[in-house]
């Protein structure tokens, strides 16, 4: 059996027998695990952090052959997602299981270890200018796998966790549990994904399904920009598979505190630093408001891109299809309608560099606290100086050219893209996630630039605009084959 990878899959034809390798999907998609090539759809997750005993490797086999058993293959989350847009039937519990380059030692399986250089050295060890390891949080410490479960309720997923815990607790000591992290799903007002801050979140994923690039072009049009990436972006053979079509996949996984009232007491100084400096250049109406956070994220809050207007446009249904996606930069040249800064124009340049769909990553980000302020009420006093966050996870076949490509040639960097700006002009870091070194080797960020009036001009004053998103510990972790761990008894 062949398998291209050089394509979208189209998995409905090939569970109809309509595509000429159609034997060899089917056989890759029921080994594989799911949440890779498409979301696994769940509201509630649960993350617990896991090390090896190698004194005790073998019990800690059996534990994951165990567990492998439980494991949802992408199969089984596509044909469940089908059950569930269709009858309303619940697909019931996801269960995924990522092992680090330091769990596969533990385990004593050197020949089942992928061999990505990144992922073989460990998040701790790369330059991306992240808080020393030793700074990190304990489940980050040597982690040696993560365990993901979710459910489409809190108690759902609570009662599947504590199951997972009661089999580690049952191993004797062979898997440990250094400790759990909750995700919950944010919603605004239209039951749309959103972020603490209080973002529409998601919308722009790369699409490694047809049928996902089919439905956008359908609902939501792809003249300007095309989401779709082929799977050799997403997949990998994995070393321990057993069959042929044995594949798996490369996580990224970063704790991401987020300080929502900081930032958002930021939003309203750069929107009266540029109202101020408007008012002095002369500009009939200098006011800024809402654009101001839409000049930082690259979205208003409802998900109207900034680069199309100048203010949120009332979205014309519930559906995330209403949420603009079919854009680029072409236009917008100088950054005076969405700044080279803004974060979804650092994590997809789209247009503006020309191999930029080759960087991208299949993210599957999950918020975890539970504040006490809806993100979108337009207060700042109710709204937590810490204590949320989010939990960034994100697919890939290759950590060096994607995630590191992204957080250290645009995400970090002051300088991207500015000879298409004005020389000699730093555009500055992501103002979301970037981060410079600590302490820094040159001076010190001199702040981002942003547009003074909306398509006309930009401020001649940058604006710091940094430091409200802190990362507390990851890892690099890999999503074997399903048939690899169900033979590690």
């Amino acid at each position: 059996m062949t398998l291209n990878l050089d394509q979208t899959l189209a998995w409905r034809r090939s569970l109809d027998a309509q595509t000429p390798d159609a034997a060899a999907e089917l056989a890759m998609l029921n080994d594989l695990q799911g949440n890779i090539l498409k979301g696994h759809g769940r509201a509630h997750t649960s993350h617990l952090f896991v090390t090896f005993d190698p004194s005790k490797a073998k019990a800690a086999r059996r534990f994951l052959a165990s567990l492998g058993r439980d494991v949802t293959s992408a199969l089984e989350q596509l044909t469940g997602t089908d059950a569930y847009r269709l009858r309303s039937v619940d697909a019931g519990a996801f269960i995924s299981v990522l092992i680090s380059a330091r769990g596969y030692d533990a385990l004593d399986l050197p020949g089942a270890k992928p061999q990505d250089p990144a992922f073989l050295a460990g998040m701790h060890a790369r330059d991306l200018n992240d808080p020393p390891a030793a700074e990190w949080e304990a489940p980050f410490q040597g982690l040696h796998a993560m365990i993901l479960v979710a459910a489409s309720n809190a108690d759902w997923r609570d009662a599947e966790r504590l199951s997972v815990q009661a089999r580690i607790a049952a191993t004797q000591g062979a898997v440990t549990c250094l400790g759990f992290l909750d995700g919950d799903a944010l919603f605004n007002d239209d039951g749309r994904n959103i972020e603490h801050f209080g973002y529409v979140d998601g919308r722009s994923q790369p699409l490694g399904l047809q049928e996902d690039v089919d439905h956008e072009a359908a609902n939501a049009g792809i003249t300007q920009w095309n989401p779709a990436i082929h799977l050799r972006q997403l997949l990998v053979p994995c070393p321990g598979g057993t069959l042929v079509t044995s594949h798996g996949s490369y996580m990224v996984v970063r704790k991401l505190e987020q300080f929502v009232r900081q930032f958002k007491l930021r939003e309203k100084a750069l929107a009266d630093a540029l109202e101020a400096e408007g008012q002095a250049a002369g500009i009939k109406n200098p006011a800024v408001g809402e654009r101001a956070g839409a000049s930082v994220v690259g979205r208003f809050e409802n998900g109207t891109p900034v680069v199309l207007d100048a203010e949120p446009v009332p979205l014309s249904s519930r559906s995330d299809d209403a949420v603009p996606n079919d854009f680029d930069y072409r236009d917008d040249q100088a950054g005076l309608r969405c700044p080279y800064a803004a974060h979804i124009r650092k994590t997809n340049p789209r247009a503006d560099t020309p191999d930029s769909k080759s960087h991208l990553m299949a993210r599957r980000g999950i918020p975890y606290g539970k504040p006490d302020d809806h993100p979108n009420d337009d207060r700042t006093d109710n709204k937590p100086e810490g204590g949320v966050g989010l939990i960034f996870m994100a697919y890939q076949a290759d950590i060096v050219n994607q995630f590191e490509f992204t957080q250290n040639k645009w995400v970090d960097n002051r300088q991207f893209a500015r000879p298409l700006v004005r020389p000699g002009t730093e555009t500055g870091i992501d103002p979301v996630i970037g981060q410079l070194p600590s302490p820094p080797p040159n001076p010190p960020a001199q702040g981002q630039i942003y547009p003074l009036e909306w398509g006309q001009r930009a401020s001649t004053r940058p604006f710091d605009f940094s430091g409200f998103v802190a990362m507390r510990g990851g890892e690099y972790l890999f999503a074997p084959s399903i048939s690899f761990l169900r033979t590690l008894a």
